[in-house]
């Protein structure tokens, strides 16, 4: 009987999270079926394109950033369709990425190499089947758990059945459904226990958390960019939505040629504008459907959105990028990423997160000075040792956690929000900026809410959304370039709720986004109205200005 690909129950993993890294199978495999892969139970790791030794090269960061239990491995497949296959390098990858979940303390999972659904290269299919029976044998060795994907996908003369092949010779939804209870069988197996590290040293501790923090450098969502010092990466995806050609989560890149009759609104933030799972769903989605529902049917709603970036970021990109592309309306989300980016990364208020991390790194290369670093080279571990040292550095540079640096936190992000002001007024664009949601401000804690950071970090948070609030209020009572700036207040969206809503202190969930998209909505309709008969009266007055009846003629009529 052939099982429908929806027809399961959200997944609920024992090993949470487990991560599931691969290739295009894995990152298919997350667009098909979001409820397999929830934030933060199971993260989809799976990047189109990518090789073993792609994977193997990301695996410790990928474990370090999710904090992972679990890992579920599946790849193999471009090694084959590309015919750069071999029996000895595939085990050596494969043994390489499980000894490195054994060594982090993760349970590993190993998904046999899926039967061929397109032509492979002479003697690929005997190379799988050997690989495949290697694993099998030895995965345990190092640390692996054996997933006979394969037997569930062969069909007659050792290829894939053709109702489980994709045109394209990947997994059809058939195949993914045939795939998904064998998958589920290996992963809630009685008796899995996490692996349990040794106690550690406070500097062990310290050095772990680093990393862990370290692993979110992923130049998939985040990519060097000029101006605005990073992006997605053109052609890659956030959780299988793929970024457009400028590296935004488009479904086709705005355009310099703007139709007629649409009204352009660009909502600019940092990853809760890009979470959803689907564009559609996304923040910017959702505002899309509302606007058009209310009275706007030519709106069209992009996503700017950028992981980890901060408000200056943001007004650069604002400035270097985006009006140029003629917006009617430009929507800011931003506040909490500011203040606790420098908890944790660069800790110089302003900066972006990243940024020591670049410093650190050119200045290590090409030092003039001391040419060794070039010689000497650079491995992960040394990596990691010298951007660990160079964030100790800076924090006592900027006397991180007083409160003279806490303070300083907060003038860098009004001086961000200045230019802001400044640019709406200068380039005659309605600019709406909104404090965006945090947990501290909701009253009615769900119990998954009251474990999202520590008591110590949440009251820093804390205290810095106070400054904020009181920034915010004194923008609304003042309304500098009062006919094309609004500043709305968000934080406490959600105080009243009594339903789990954030997943962390930022990220909240479908429901909270279409609560937040509702709002966003009704602030743009207001700001477009304001901005219409701003521009009704501009052109009257310049009329009238021409026939030498401006402001001082008619008076003197």
């Amino acid at each position: 009987m052939q099982i429908h690909p929806f027809a399961q129950d959200p997944m609920t993993y024992p090993l949470c999270p487990t991560i599931f890294v691969g290739d295009d199978i894995t990152e298919r495999w997350a667009a098909l079926r979001p409820d397999l892969f929830r934030v933060p139970t199971g993260l989809a790791r799976g990047i189109s394109g990518q090789t073993m030794h792609d994977m193997a090269l990301r695996i410790r960061s990928e474990i370090a950033a999710s904090d992972a239990k679990g890992l579920h491995l599946l790849c193999g497949f471009n090694e084959f369709a590309r015919g750069e296959a071999s029996i000895a390098a595939i085990v050596n990858q494969i043994a390489a990425i499980l000894t490195a979940a054994r060594d982090l303390y993760v349970v590993a999972f190993v998904g046999a190499i899926p039967p061929a659904g397109r032509r492979w290269q002479p003697g690929a299919e005997h190379i799988a089947v050997t690989v495949n029976a290697w694993l099998r044998d030895h995965a345990r060795d190092t640390g692996g758990r054996y997933i006979d994907y394969y037997g569930t996908l062969l069909g007659e003369g050792g290829h894939l059945r053709a109702e489980y092949a994709a045109p394209d010779g990947g997994l059809s939804p058939a195949g993914y459904a045939a795939i998904e209870p064998v998958m589920r069988n290996a992963l809630t197996a009685p008796g899995l226990e996490p692996i349990h590290a040794p106690a550690e040293t406070d500097e062990e501790a310290s050095r772990r958390k680093f990393l862990r923090h370290f692993g979110h450098l992923d130049s998939n969502t985040r990519l060097p960019r000029p101006f605005i010092q990073f992006a997605g990466k053109p052609g890659s995806s956030h959780y299988g939505v793929p970024f457009d050609a400028h590296g935004f989560l488009n479904a086709t890149a705005v355009t310099h040629e703007k139709p007629a009759g649409e009204t352009r609104v660009f909502v600019v933030g940092d990853s809760t504008i890009i979470d959803g799972g689907d564009l559609i769903s996304t923040l910017p989605g959702r505002m899309e459907r509302v606007l058009r529902a209310e009275g706007l049917p030519g709106a069209k709603v992009f996503n700017f959105g950028v992981m980890s970036s901060c408000l200056t970021q943001m007004a650069h990109l604002v400035w270097s990028h985006l009006l140029e592309y003629r917006p009617d309306a430009i929507v800011v989300v931003s506040g909490c990423t500011d203040q606790f980016q420098p908890w944790t990364y660069d800790p110089r208020p302003g900066h972006p997160y990243n940024a020591f991390i670049v410093e650190r790194l050119y200045d290590h290369f090409f030092d003039t000075h001391a040419p060794r670093a070039r010689e000497n080279g650079l491995s992960y571990d040394g990596l990691v040792t010298l951007i660990y040292e160079e964030r100790a550095r800076l924090r006592a540079e900027a006397d991180w956690q007083t409160e003279a640096w806490e303070e300083a936190v907060v003038h860098h992000y009004q001086r961000a929000m200045h230019r802001l002001t400044k640019l709406s007024s200068d380039h005659g664009v309605a600019i709406v900026a909104a404090l965006q949601p945090v947990v501290m401000r909701k009253r009615h804690l769900a119990e998954p809410e009251r474990e999202v950071a520590s008591g110590e970090f949440l009251a820093y948070l804390d205290r810095q959304y106070v400054r904020l609030e009181a920034f915010y209020a004194d923008l609304a009572a003042r309304r500098p370039f009062r006919r094309t700036f609004t500043a709305v207040d968000l934080g406490s969206i959600f105080r009243d709720r009594e339903a789990a809503t954030f997943t962390d202190i930022v990220h909240y969930d479908d429901a909270g986004r279409e609560i937040v998209a509702r709002r966003l909505a009704a602030e743009v309709s207001a700001a477009l109205a304001r901005a219409r008969r701003r521009g009704f009266r501009g052109r009257a007055h310049q009329a009238l200005t021409r026939i030498g009846l401006g402001r001082r003629g008619v008076a003197q009529a």
